[in-house]
C-alpha cells in the first residue's frame, strides 16, 4: 500500500496562520476557542496548522467571535494565493492592532495612536 503525501494549501496555511495569531494574541486556548465555536480542540489545531481547511460557516463565526472581519484571514495573500511578504503586516503589527482595538474607550485609542504616531521615526516619501 502506497500513501500519497498531499501538501497543504498556501492559503489554508495562511488562514491558520491568521487563526493562530488572533487566538494567541487574545489569549485563548486552542479548548476555549473550540468550545466558543462548536468544535473540538484538535479540530483548532488542524485548521491552524493549515491540516484541514476551515468552512465558511466556520470561517464566520471564528470572525464574529473576535470581532474582527472575515477578509482579516485572507490579508496578505497575492493574487496567486501566497503570502505576500513584501505587504503582509508582521504578526507584531497585527498583534498591536488587535490589542489597540480590545480597548473599548475610543479616546484613550486616539491618543495610544498619537503617541505611536510621535514615537515612531517618519519616513521619507
Amino acid at each position: 500500500m502506497t500513501t500519497v503525501k498531499t501538501e497543504r494549501d498556501p492559503i489554508d496555511l495562511h488562514v491558520g496562520a491568521r487563526l493562530r495569531l488572533v487566538r494567541t494574541s487574545r489569549r485563548l486556548s486552542l479548548e476555549e476557542l473550540g468550545r466558543q465555536i462548536g468544535v473540538t480542540y484538535q479540530q483548532i489545531q488542524k485548521y491552524e496548522t493549515g491540516s484541514n481547511r476551515i468552512s465558511a460557516a466556520t470561517l464566520y463565526r471564528v470572525s464574529q467571535f473576535f470581532e474582527v472581519s472575515p477578509t482579516f484571514f485572507f490579508e496578505g495573500l497575492t493574487e496567486q494565493g501566497g503570502p505576500d511578504e513584501v505587504t503582509a503586516p508582521s504578526s507584531e503589527v497585527i498583534q498591536s492592532s488587535l490589542a489597540l482595538g480590545r480597548i473599548p474607550d475610543g479616546e484613550i485609542r486616539h491618543r495610544l495612536r498619537l503617541l505611536i504616531d510621535a514615537l515612531a521615526p517618519t519616513q521619507d516619501p
